[in-house]
């Protein structure tokens, strides 16, 4: 089966990212399909997880990331050329490849791809919560104007979701707010390993994982480390990421006196050894889709403490047995949970066990067949037509 997906870019460090590259390879190596990835702002950069060498790139060069440079009204007629160039180029190699199925990451191919005719399958699939631009815009520094047009081009993007054959969301919470969209199914993500070996919990770390972008907040986890630095100075926090956040955090971290137990490193692809040296992970996003770095801490047996924020975590940790979730946005009651796990070292190898067993739910063997089982039903019988619904 040949099977593509269409993405912004591989180059980044994101959770997207990351899954993408989980899910191809696993098709690619593992179930022996032929995957082929289409970028728009690749350009010459190198993909930052690894990649199954059976797995082609073909980058198309939009480059949309260069709207940024523009005045409002300059970027608006700039982005209607580069979407009519999209869609030509896109329309163009989907021909020429004639694939099976054709995977939308719910980025700017989302509203062009259902209406290329290739014979191929369209799926859509999306990484975040329904709520992520209007709580998102909310910590944006951006004009009224931009944000307008953010909100609207969302509210765009809800009228092709019935086009594409199968929609697909990660939680139950996700699926209920899209009750109204009948092609609609749930697949989590999968975690990218899952080490035979077990964090011991007795070091004096905490880290945290993410890209340093508005909605991480880690601002609000750099405010609870302040209380808890008061009670527990000994302890260290860890954060590893990289992004337009880090000279505003590096800043909050020199006002509040913290420079000697915080840390903001540089995204390693070796992060499952900092997972295995840390006692507790920390998330605390105000929105999320179905965070990785929940499912890798959990698979290294350390257990979190995360903000209940939609709509991811709540599907991944159980409040109270293997991590706490926490009223989103509560600084000071995030601060008293990963303080209890600090003081209660029991507590947390019996979380962090738990934590390693109940995250077995996302292997990849068992996320990977549901994907497997929806392409092949999907492309059973490639005469039907394409509006006709598919029951799976």
């Amino acid at each position: 089966m040949k099977i593509v997906y269409c993405i912004i870019d591989c180059s980044q460090t994101g959770g997207m990212e990351r899954i993408i590259s989980c899910k191809a390879n696993y098709l690619a190596d593992v179930l022996g399909h032929e995957v082929k990835i289409i970028t728009t702002d690749q350009s010459d950069r190198s993909n930052y997880y690894d990649f199954s060498s059976k797995i082609e790139f073909y980058d198309l060069g939009i480059n949309y990331n260069e709207l940024e440079q523009y005045s409002f009204v300059k970027r608006i007629w700039e982005q209607l050329k580069k979407r009519k160039e999209h869609k030509l180029k896109l329309s163009q190699i989907l021909k020429k490849w004639q694939a099976d199925i054709v995977i939308s990451t719910y980025s700017h191919e989302f509203t062009l791809l259902h209406n290329i005719s290739d014979n191929s399958r369209k799926i859509a699939e999306i990484h975040f919560s329904k709520e992520h631009s209007v709580i998102g815009n909310k910590y944006k520094k951006q004009s009224i104007l931009l944000k307008i047009k953010s909100l609207l081009a969302e509210c765009r993007k809800y009228l092709y979701i019935k086009k594409y054959e199968k929609f697909i969301v990660l939680t139950k919470k996700d699926k209920e707010n899209f009750s109204r969209v009948s092609n609609s199914e749930q697949i989590p993500n999968m975690y990218s390993f899952y080490p035979e070996k077990s964090a011991d919990l007795n070091s004096k770390r905490i880290i945290s994982v993410g890209r340093l972008s508005v909605e991480k907040r880690f601002d609000l986890l750099i405010e609870a480390w302040s209380m808890i630095s008061e009670e527990f100075p000994d302890w260290r926090l860890d954060i590893f990421g990289m992004g337009d956040e880090y000279s505003k955090l590096e800043k909050l971290i020199d006002t509040k006196h913290l420079n000697d137990v915080i840390k903001i490193n540089s995204p390693t692809k070796n992060i499952v050894n900092e997972y295995l040296n840390s006692s507790i992970f920390v998330m605390t996003s105000c929105y999320e889709g179905f965070p990785m770095v929940l499912l890798e801490a959990m698979a290294c047996g350390v257990p979190c403490v995360s903000f209940d924020c939609p709509h991811g975590p709540s599907a991944i940790i159980t409040d109270k047995e293997d991590g706490f979730l926490v009223e989103n946005g509560n600084v000071a009651l995030l601060a008293e949970k990963v303080k209890l796990l600090i003081q209660n070292e029991n507590l947390r190898i019996e979380m962090g066990k738990k934590a390693k067993e109940n995250v077995k739910r996302f292997s990849p063997d068992i996320i990977m067949k549901q994907w497997d089982n929806l392409f092949q039903q999907l492309t059973l019988n490639k005469n039907t037509p394409i509006n006709e619904k598919m029951i799976i």
